[in-house]
């Protein structure tokens, strides 16, 4: 699976943060750990912070209506024709050591305009309607299914939104988060989202600020039909799972506080967030990010990031309850140097996991809603996986990236190795290739290709090849 933004970067050709943090898209760097600049418009009439396709390049494009325009419209006109809608169709293929799997769908997003503040929006998505079980595999260990390959049917958000001027914004009902590191809406090369039942608030204070709040009891992963309290650590939603022991126990639900920042200049950046992941731990976050620009062709970057897991108040443990580890206890440091020239880009990542032998994972960080989908913010973790798919220990990367045929084609081949203590380290190779076809705004095709490769069982190596096609209107 692709790593944090990259995959939004690679499939439709600008970074995923354009739609968060302002109207203005930031330069490229799929290394980036938080948005470019935190603007006024982070909260704004027009940001749409539920809809994730909102400033992607879409066949339809989308609407600007002025304030005064607004102001003048009436009462039916802002709910019904002031707002916000967009439909992406996608289509992948997915060679799994040799055995086929197929998945297709839609995915329909709408919002109200707004009156007094309050709007209402959904996103519907409908999977596979058709033909999954007669094309796909039998055997739920050689499918896909965060594809998904299964029939779903189901609305992913469902949601009454208060928003008040550029400060203020709070999300309930069944809600997507697109800025917390470790719970997201977006799932990489997925053809849906996962999204979340419960509440979030946004407020920008000003001089640089983002603050965000959620609250959730529930999530729909990637091929459920409904809302539930499983997380990816459940077997039924991870068939390669090392935590088979588990069976069906749930969790009560996650609260997480998190802090950005970005200096006026947009030069340094950093943000600081905590979890109190319901039946798991508690895990506080946090990753800076300088950019040194030299010119306007050349520039560096260096970042750094750092986490600390520990038993939330409770003291219970699904996994420890379950038989895997005798305790929570993890620390985590990263570094990572980016060096971009014109079309192309070099970064260098480096990861240390380390915790007590006793604990999960030889004191391997818990990730709930990150598990076997590869999208944490780990600077190591690689297109297919990362170290919280592994173990404590050492992580490296090298991640060279071309853009050409001005930026519409992205090669970003990568070498990832695993120096892992609880498993046998691994190295994994990975090349990704996207192409934005300029005469259909909006029509993306994507490869990739990801080879894990374990030195001292050659025969557990394994592959995985994927073509997708999409379209945004």
């Amino acid at each position: 699976m692709a790593n944090n933004n990259l995959w939004w970067y690679l499939a439709f050709g600008i970074p995923y943060s354009v739609s968060l943090y302002g109207d203005t898209a930031p330069e490229s760097d799929v290394t980036e750990t938080i948005p470019a600049a935190i603007g006024q418009n982070y909260i704004d009439r027009q940001a749409y912070l539920q809809n994730p396709y909102i400033g992607m390049p879409s066949g339809g494009g989308t609407q600007d209506i002025i304030e005064s325009q607004f102001n003048a419209d009436s009462s039916a006109r802002k709910l019904f024709s002031d707002g916000s809608w967009n439909i992406m169709g996608a289509a992948s293929y997915v060679d799994q050591n040799g055995t086929n799997n197929y998945g297709y769908g839609v995915n329909i997003f709408a919002q109200t305009g707004q009156l007094a503040g309050f709007s209402l929006g959904g996103l519907m998505t409908i999977m596979n309607p058709a033909f999954s079980d007669q094309i796909n595999p039998a055997n739920p260990e050689q499918q896909t299914q965060t594809l998904p390959v299964h029939y779903q049917v189901t609305p992913q958000e469902l949601f009454a939104e208060y928003q008040y001027d550029h400060i203020f914004q709070a999300d309930v009902g069944y809600i997507g988060i697109n800025n917390s590191p470790w719970m997201t809406n977006y799932q990489n090369n997925a053809l849906n989202l996962v999204t979340y039942q419960g509440l979030i608030v946004n407020i920008n204070p000003g001089s640089g600020w983002l603050l965000t709040g959620f609250a959730t009891n529930g999530a729909q992963l990637i091929s459920e039909n409904g809302f539930s309290q499983q997380t990816r650590y459940n077997q039924s939603f991870n068939n390669e799972t090392a935590t088979s022991d588990i069976a069906a126990k749930s969790s009560n639900g996650t609260m997480a506080l998190g802090a950005n920042w970005v200096s006026p200049s947009e030069q340094l950046n950093a943000r600081l967030w905590g979890y109190s992941f319901g039946g798991y731990s508690n895990l506080i976050y946090a990753d800076s990010t300088l950019k040194l620009p030299v010119n306007d062709s050349l520039g560096f970057s260096i970042a750094a990031q750092g986490a600390t897991q520990m038993n939330n108040s409770s003291g219970e443990n699904i996994l420890n309850s379950s038989g895997y580890g005798e305790n929570v206890q993890s620390d985590m440091l990263g570094l990572q140097l980016v060096f971009n020239y014109s079309i192309f880009e070099l970064q260098l990542a480096y990861n240390n996991i380390w915790g007590p032998s006793n604990s999960y994972d030889t004191g391997n960080l818990i990730s709930p809603y990150t598990y076997q989908m590869g999208s944490d913010p780990l600077y190591t973790t690689g297109w297919r996986d990362g170290m919280i798919e592994k173990s404590a220990g050492q992580a490296y990367k090298i991640a060279p990236e071309f853009n050409l045929l001005e930026h519409n084609l992205i090669i970003t081949p990568s070498y990832q190795y695993y120096a892992t203590t609880g498993v046998l380290p691994t190295a994994e190779y990975d090349l990704q290739l996207s192409y934005n076809i300029p005469e259909i705004k909006g029509l993306t095709l994507f490869g990739g290709y990801g080879y894990i490769e374990t030195p001292e069982a050659p025969d557990t190596n394994n592959y995985q090849a994927q073509l997708m096609v999409s379209y945004i209107y």
